[in-house]
């Protein structure tokens, strides 16, 4: 099974480096929208495919007791309701972000709205980890 995961996460950055091929081969013969689609699409796969490529070489490099803190970290009770309350209320607050961008680039096809929805991405992670603070001290 654990060999299944890594072949899919091998294929997704395949997979992610082949659509951003594919718009710096093609892209001036695409459609607006379709290379902005490439695009996104080719960094999620990208990014999700090499995290979880990378997050078992790094657990191998730990010492034993390292890695058993991590894990005894990752399935505290505390830091699970941490973890939880700001990705709700990140969430919360930047659904409109994550959204309104995205669907007006579609749309429009417009470079500049492509930018923004990128930016709303990058806001979101910030607010999570803002939030994974905030709540970290209240908790």
């Amino acid at each position: 099974m654990k060999q299944w995961k890594i072949c899919l996460a091998a294929l997704a950055v395949a997979a992610g480096l082949g659509l951003f091929a594919a718009v710096i081969v093609w892209g001036d013969g695409m459609p607006g929208h379709m290379a902005g689609l490439c695009t996104g699409m080719g960094g999620a796969l990208l990014g999700a495919g090499s995290v979880k490529l990378l997050i078992p070489l790094l657990m191998r490099s730990m010492t034993p007791e390292e890695r058993q803190e991590v894990e005894r970290g990752e399935r505290d009770e505390r830091n699970v309701a941490i973890r939880e309350k700001a990705a709700y209320t990140s969430w919360y607050w930047t659904l409109g972000l994550l959204w309104i961008p995205f669907v007006v680039a579609l749309l429009q096809g417009s470079t500049l709205w492509l930018c923004l929805s990128s930016g709303a991405v990058v806001l979101h992670s910030l607010f999570y980890l803002v939030n994974l603070a905030r709540w970290a001290r209240r908790m």
